[in-house]
């Protein structure tokens, strides 16, 4: 892992958005770190983006948090009324991308396949964003969606199926995320809606935020 902040590093090893770390000094966001760690034994991908993760902060880093659940505004993702223009997955069109399964290095490849995994692929280019999907739960695209809205987006949507999905927007700056009617360009709302046929809905709900009690700047190695 090279070139993550400290607020970045909490996101991957708890599991949440950025939006739901709270505290600590300013330079929890600004101050870039590479990590290099080699686990012993055969480390899942899992345990090595979590508990393996969460040690090194709480050692390196000196961190230790609480965690609060604070009523926040929040999207509900819901459809507009019709048929939603998400195409569900063929079966066996995509590999499931096994968390779980010991992590491969670049010189470990394992094998080989033809199919693409099942999962979210996020590009950029600019303020140019897209989302593109195969075999995704609403609950997996509701969470991405949360990363460029930077609220919480609970699913109200009903659907229980994987979908394959293609998503292209244009990413507002942060002080028009809240705002979805931003005009002259396709914001992420409007995609949403002319492109998958659901919607944003504002609305204020309980969100569980850790709260950065104390960390300190590692020391050289």
């Amino acid at each position: 892992m090279q070139g993550f902040p400290l607020r970045t590093l909490i996101v991957f090893a708890y599991g949440v958005g950025n939006y739901q770390v709270t505290g600590g000094s300013s330079w929890v966001g600004s101050d870039r770190y590479d990590i290099q760690a080699k686990a012993e034994g055969n480390a899942t991908v899992r345990e090595m983006e979590g508990p393996m993760l969460q040690s090194l902060l709480a050692d390196r880093f000196k961190l230790s948090f609480h965690r609060e659940t604070q009523q926040l505004p929040v999207y509900e993702l819901t459809r507009t009324g019709g048929n939603t223009k998400l195409q569900p997955t063929k079966e066996g069109s995509c590999t499931v991308y096994d968390l779980d399964a010991p992590a491969r290095t670049p010189a470990d490849p394992g094998e080989s396949t033809n199919l693409p995994f099942c999962g979210l692929r996020n590009s950029q280019s600019g303020i140019n964003r897209a989302l593109d999907g195969k075999g995704v739960s609403i609950a997996t695209l509701a969470t991405n969606i949360a990363r460029s809205v930077r609220r919480s987006v609970i699913d109200k949507t009903g659907l229980t199926g994987t979908y394959d999905l293609h998503l292209e927007w244009e990413e507002a700056p942060l002080n028009d995320a809240a705002n979805p009617d931003i005009s002259d360009r396709p914001s992420i709302f409007t995609a949403v809606t002319e492109q998958l046929g659901l919607k944003l809905e504002s609305a204020k709900g309980p969100v569980e935020v850790i709260v950065i009690d104390h960390m300190e700047r590692p020391s050289q190695n």
